[in-house]
């Protein structure tokens, strides 16, 4: 072994740069290019294999509806997106690699057609059940209901004759460790009751403006990440923070093959791997904190500690030439999403993917662009921007339904609750399209003359008062035969022989006389 050393420190010392270059390059240069291919083609296995994965997936498109006189908050939203992480599963080397299986992804969508608002969740029909137990847990008044996908409204091809296409997808400022504005700091400091000032609301009110023939739609991807090591980072910042250097471990270069590379590298180069000093902490710098970074301290404390999802948001506005206004439409969507800057980071659009023809090269690459923006919508693709990590309180801050106080002229709501048929209900047997005695009502009983479809439909209700008696037997509306008669006689104290023709009986120690005397009269406004 000392003798390939003594060889070895001989050959640098005596060999020129280039020699010993070329020499590494013939004999090892084999490796990394090796492994680039071999890594190469380990990616295209798996994008054939997750691609037929999701073709055999099936999807259920729910719109979501609200109370106006509902109840709920931003936090029932956090709830919901915390409960939703129940859709991550275990996936093994199998399922991954010969199944292409992944996890679950979720698309929330807030849509305007023609100024018609929508809320929009769309699942894997084996989420469907969970996503709506954990909708219904926050708002129990929620109206759920499946229904066609709207995306062929807009056309795929473009330039299209008769609308023009404007969108973009959005990106995180800085890495995805550092939070956006969060939903609690929209509280209005200035009010007394801290009155929350619903940053969703704007984006309502611009949905709300848009014209018959004018389509804005804006999506919000979402998926579960195999683990969380995205916190790591988050924590490895904080310790850094606080003035705690974690000690570096040797590099690959270092130990791969020993001392070797490290050798060449100081005989080459003159560049020294490995060996130095660590850096003494700093027990004292959290003390030297300045007020903004003990606040980006904190968010990044409170993001680090929370359920992170893989997320994309992306937009699309198509309207009619005559009525399309991209300058507008850009100006108010970049406002809308500059509200969530805290201050560490914020959402910007993605230059390479928004439509602009500022040039003339983007001109070229506009229908292209457009073409491509459209159709990630349409399939929910992650492609396109690189995704980032958003906390649950970050998606609920920007996909929630407005609280019962908001107030904005577009807004709608259902009006009034719906409410589902009793549980003890029964179902009409398979042989039967209703169930048994489904014609009969309250006053038919088994024998006898009669049932409801003897009655006559010219039934026009009256309420009985001291001075408009009942109707007779004779009624036009409820045959009573002269045996009924008898069996409906009622005693009723101060009135013993009450008979149909009589006026209503009056409570004890009220008598018509004195309503009659006092000036009272009928009430009016009684249904007819």
């Amino acid at each position: 072994m000392l003798a390939i050393i003594e060889w070895f420190n001989n050959y640098l010392a005596t060999t020129p740069v280039d020699v010993v270059a070329y020499d590494i390059l013939i004999y090892f240069g084999w490796f990394p290019v090796s492994a680039v291919l071999v890594w190469g083609f380990i990616q295209i296995w798996l994008d054939i294999k997750q691609t037929e994965w999701w073709e055999k997936l099936q999807y259920d498109l729910l719109t979501i509806t609200i109370p106006a006189d509902s109840i709920h908050s931003v936090k029932g939203m956090v709830n919901f997106f915390n409960n939703l992480s129940g859709s991550k599963s275990a996936i093994t080397w199998k399922e991954k690699w010969l199944w292409g299986k992944f996890q679950a992804d979720f698309s929330f969508e807030i849509v305007s057609n023609g100024g018609k608002i929508q809320f929009y969740i769309r699942t894997i029909k084996k989420y469907r059940d969970l996503v709506e137990a954990a909708l219904y847990a926050q708002y129990p008044d929620a109206q759920v209901i499946e229904v066609e996908d709207y995306i062929n409204l807009i056309p795929d091809d473009y330039p299209a004759e008769d609308v023009e296409c404007f969108g973009s997808e959005f990106k995180l400022s800085k890495d995805d460790m550092f939070p956006i504005k969060r939903y609690e700091a929209f509280e209005h400091m200035g009010e007394k009751d801290l009155r929350f000032k619903d940053p969703i609301l704007p984006l309502i009110e611009m949905l709300g403006k848009m014209k018959e023939g004018e389509h804005f739609w804006i999506q919000m991807l979402i998926i579960s990440p195999d683990d969380q090591d995205w916190k790591k980072e988050s924590m490895k910042w904080i310790k850094k923070m606080y003035g705690i250097e974690e000690k570096k471990k040797k590099g690959v270069i270092s130990e791969a093959v020993g001392w070797i590379p490290a050798s060449i590298a100081e005989q080459t180069l003159g560049v020294v791997l490995g060996g130095s000093e660590e850096k003494k902490a700093d027990d004292f710098k959290m003390w030297k904190l300045t007020p903004d970074e003990r606040d980006s301290l904190e968010a990044v404390k409170e993001k680090a500690v929370e359920i992170g999802w893989v997320t994309k948001i992306r937009f699309v506005y198509v309207a009619k030439k005559e009525l399309f206004r991209k300058g507008t439409i850009a100006s108010m969507t970049k406002g809308i999403f500059l509200q969530f800057d805290s201050g560490i980071n914020k959402l910007t659009l993605t230059d390479n993917v928004t439509t602009k023809d500022d040039y003339f090269w983007q001109e070229w690459q506009m229908p292209g662009k457009q073409k491509k923006l459209v159709e990630r919508y349409k399939f929910r693709l992650f492609g396109g921007t690189t995704p980032y990590i958003l906390s649950a309180t970050e998606l609920a801050t920007l996909w929630h339904f407005p609280g019962p106080d908001a107030r904005t002229p577009v807004l709608t709501s259902l009006g009034a609750r719906m409410g589902e048929a009793p549980q003890e209900l029964l179902f009409a047997p398979n042989e039967l399209s209703i169930l048994p005695n489904f014609e009969r009502s309250a006053p038919d009983v088994e024998g006898s003359d009669f049932s409801s479809e003897t009655r006559i439909e010219k039934f026009v209700p009256e309420s009985p008062t001291p001075l408009a008696p009942t109707k007779t037997a004779e009624s036009e509306y409820y045959p009573v035969t002269s045996e009924q008669k008898q069996a409906d006689v009622q005693e009723v104290e101060g009135m013993p022989n009450f008979q149909y023709g009589m006026p209503a009986p009056l409570p004890p120690g009220l008598d018509v006389s004195d309503l009659q005397e006092s000036g009272v009269e009928p009430p009016k406004g009684l249904p007819m």
